[in-house]
This record gives C-alpha cells, sequence and structure tokens, in this order.
C-alpha cells in the first residue's frame, strides 16, 4: 500500500488531474461549438469565447503533460488560465462575468492542495479582490452582445462545470478519507498483531528461561549431589574434577541442606575425585568450619594419597574433619554419632 507521506501527494495530483480533465474537456467542447458559429457567422464575441475556451484548453493541457514535475509547477497553468480568463471575460463579455468569476473558488481550492498557509491566504485575498472587481466592473442590465441561444449555453456550461468540477474535488476528498481510514486501520491490525507476536514470544521467551533455570538447578542438583541417607545423615559423594567454583556451590548446597534437615553428620565421599589443588583443599577445609558451625561434624571417606598429601600441606584445620577409609565407614560412624 501506498506511504503515508506518498499518498496524500497522488491524491492531490489526482484531484488536480481530475479538474483538467474536466475544464479541458468543457472548453474543448465549448471551443468546437464557437468556432463552428464562427464559420457561419462571424463576430467579435466569437472571437474573444475562442480566445477563452482556447487558452483554457492550454492551461489544462500543460497541466496532464507535467503531471510528474513538482506539484506546484503542475497546477500553476491550469491557475494562470482561469485567472487569465476571469480578467479577458470582465473586459470583453461582461454578461459572462457573474457567472464566471465563482470558478475563482477552484483556484483558491488547488492552491489549497499544496499545503502552503500562508500562501493559500494570499491567493484568496487576491481571489477575493479579482471576484468583487470583476462584479463591480460593470452594470448589472448591460445590453447583450452575444445571441440569447448561446449565452444560454455559455451559462448553463460554465455553471455545469464549475458543479461538475467542485463535486469532483469532493468526490476525491471523501475517497481519500476512506482510504485513509483503511489505511489507518490496517495499520492498527498490523500493530496489534505484532504486539500479539510480541506477547507471544514474550511469554515464549520466559517459558525457555524457566525451563533453563530448571535445567540448571537440576544439572547443579546432578552435578553436586547431597543426599539425606539417614535421620540427621547427609552424604555429598564427588565425582569428577572438582575445581574452587564447584568447591564453593557444594558448600553453599551443603549449608542449606544442613539447615532444612537439622543434620549432625555431613560425609564428603571424595571416592570419585582424583586430584584436589591447595585452593579446593583449603575450600573443602573452610565448608567443615563452616558445617561445624552449624552443629553438625563433617566426616571425609574415600581419601587418596594424593588428596590427602594435599591436606597435609595445608596444615590448617584439619581437627575440623574426621577420615575414614570408606563410604561403609563413614555411614558406620554417622550412626552412631546420630544414635549416641
Amino acid at each position: 500500500m501506498t506511504s503515508s507521506r506518498a499518498f496524500p501527494e497522488q491524491l492531490h495530483r489526482r484531484i488536480i488531474t481530475t479538474v483538467a480533465l474536466w475544464c479541458g474537456g468543457a472548453s474543448l467542447l465549448s471551443f468546437v461549438l464557437v468556432l463552428v458559429l464562427y464559420v457561419f457567422s462571424p463576430s467579435f464575441f466569437a472571437v474573444v469565447v475562442l480566445g477563452v475556451t482556447f487558452t483554457c484548453i492550454v492551461g489544462a493541457g500543460l497541466t496532464l503533460l507535467l503531471r510528474e514535475r513538482p506539484l506546484w509547477q503542475m497546477m500553476l497553468p491550469i491557475i494562470l488560465s482561469i485567472v487569465v480568463n476571469e480578467v479577458i471575460v470582465a473586459i470583453w463579455l461582461p454578461e459572462l462575468r457573474l457567472t464566471l468569476a465563482p470558478f475563482l473558488v477552484v483556484v483558491v481550492l488547488l492552491v489549497s492542495l499544496g499545503n502552503q498557509r500562508f500562501f493559500t491566504i494570499a491567493t484568496m485575498l487576491f481571489c477575493t479582490l479579482l471576484a468583487v472587481l470583476i462584479v463591480i466592473s460593470g452594470p448589472l442590465d448591460a445590453p447583450a452582445t452575444i445571441p440569447s441561444h448561446l449565452l444560454k449555453y455559455l451559462h448553463a456550461s460554465t455553471v455545469a462545470t464549475l458543479i461538475v468540477v467542485v463535486w469532483a474535488i469532493s468526490d476525491r476528498i471523501g475517497a481519500a478519507q476512506l482510504t485513509a481510514l483503511r489505511m489507518a486501520e490496517q495499520r492498527a491490525a498490523e500493530a496489534e498483531t505484532a504486539r500479539q507476536a510480541s506477547e507471544t514470544a514474550r511469554q515464549e521467551s520466559e517459558r525457555r528461561a524457566a525451563e533453563q533455570q530448571r535445567l540448571l538447578e537440576l544439572v547443579k542438583t546432578l552435578e553436586l549431589p547431597v543426599l539425606a541417607v539417614d535421620d540427621h545423615v547427609l552424604l555429598a559423594p564427588l565425582v569428577g574434577n572438582l575445581d574452587s567454583w564447584r568447591a564453593g556451590a557444594l558448600r553453599r548446597r551443603i549449608l542449606e541442606m544442613v539447615a532444612e534437615h537439622r543434620a549432625q553428620v555431613v560425609i564428603l565421599d571424595v571416592t570419585g575425585i582424583a586430584m584436589i589443588d591447595t585452593e579446593v583443599a583449603r575450600a573443602l577445609i573452610d565448608t567443615a568450619v563452616a558445617i561445624r558451625l552449624l552443629g553438625a561434624r563433617t566426616v571425609v571417606s574415600g581419601i587418596r594419597a594424593t588428596v590427602a598429601q594435599t591436606l597435609v600441606s595445608l596444615n590448617a584445620g584439619l581437627g575440623e574433619i574426621i577420615t575414614v577409609a570408606d563410604l561403609g565407614a563413614a555411614l558406620a560412624y554417622a550412626r552412631n554419632e546420630v544414635e549416641a
């Protein structure tokens, strides 16, 4: 569909084209009829009418030829032809001046299509002054120099052309309003569709975020399992590489579980850990200290030789940790502690 910026200009061009077609067509018909009359009965008024109609034909034709030029250049020929014809009629055909004077309204309407308010007001004042001068330029009961039958035709054709031109302009404007309304409705529908699509995308994004969070929680649970194996006994079997991040996450999870289950013993089974560096060993010792502060004991099972050497090298906090050979011994010790 035509863009909202290009639509008004295209509408104005169609209006000007319609006015040029009607004015040019009516003038051409009058030119042919008066030319035939002039051939059989030459007269001065016929020459003037031929000049007036020819001027209007030329103005309308130039306007149609300039349809691709800027808007003011397109409308200028027909506007000048109307103004020139008003002056010619006021001087040499005063019988038609009251009929043709309303055509200055068409000039104001055409100029207003340029959307230049100051220039439109200036044109309105000029046309109003010109119309007043045309009306008062001669007596209303001046003797007729045009045959009555031809004068009636000129009056009728002029009034009919004016009515049709004004109707064409109003019809185009009304059609434009309907088109603009349809465009606005379409834009509103597109905006609503975009809003619904955005809302759907937002909900889908939130669903995916929630699912991702759930998966992350599941991964954390599987990566750092802390199990309640007995009343007041927690087991944390560690497998794989234990880095500082996992050690910190493990401490937070164990402390939450100790507080939640009122645990008395926490078993850290490191059978599946092949290597622990000093930083991780320090984190495990800090975990044992924190567990002790919550009133529970820490039991470490399955320590390998390399892990033992790392813990000994720290030489700090080892008293907070009870070590046993394997998981079975750790469970037995934990049950005894709880039952004691």
